[in-house]
């Protein structure tokens, strides 16, 4: 019983780790990383999208980080390990806000996600999903 403790805590270490670099990429100037985290057959579930978007559309739509920088408080909500199954729901509350042009008005910037992570071969966890939404304030 020892094992199986001592291979969960590992598994919840291994994802807590690849949650917290994402988030530090996130906030980074160097957003391009934040793809290295994703497994090859990666899957955005956009919202108001019929249409899934595999990793180069992903990578394309998150140009604007050229530009813009996340600057948002984050809340992990809730994190399950299965196996070589984890997900994580997480809520994004901030702002977008300009890299260089300081006369740029921030962007208003609420996301909901689930990212579905999967360990990798190497005992790594890499995210294979991310399904989203926006969500309207009810005020």
């Amino acid at each position: 019983m020892q094992r199986a403790t001592s291979n969960l805590t590992d598994a919840y270490e291994g994802v807590r780790q690849l949650i917290l670099e994402a988030l530090d990429i996130i906030r980074s100037d160097n957003f391009d990383r934040y793809f290295e985290l994703f497994t090859d057959d990666a899957v955005w579930m956009m919202p108001s999208q019929y249409s899934d978007v595999q990793k180069e559309e992903a990578r394309s739509f998150y140009r604007f980080t050229d530009k813009f920088r996340f600057d948002q408080d984050v809340s992990i909500e809730e994190l399950v390990v299965d196996g070589d199954l984890a997900f994580v729901r997480l809520s994004f509350d901030g702002y977008l806000r300009p890299k260089s042009d300081d006369s740029v008005k921030p962007l208003r910037s609420v996301s909901r996600h689930v990212w579905l992570l999967r360990r990798q071969a190497d005992n790594s966890w890499k995210i294979a999903r991310d399904i989203w939404n926006n969500p309207r304030r009810s005020d």
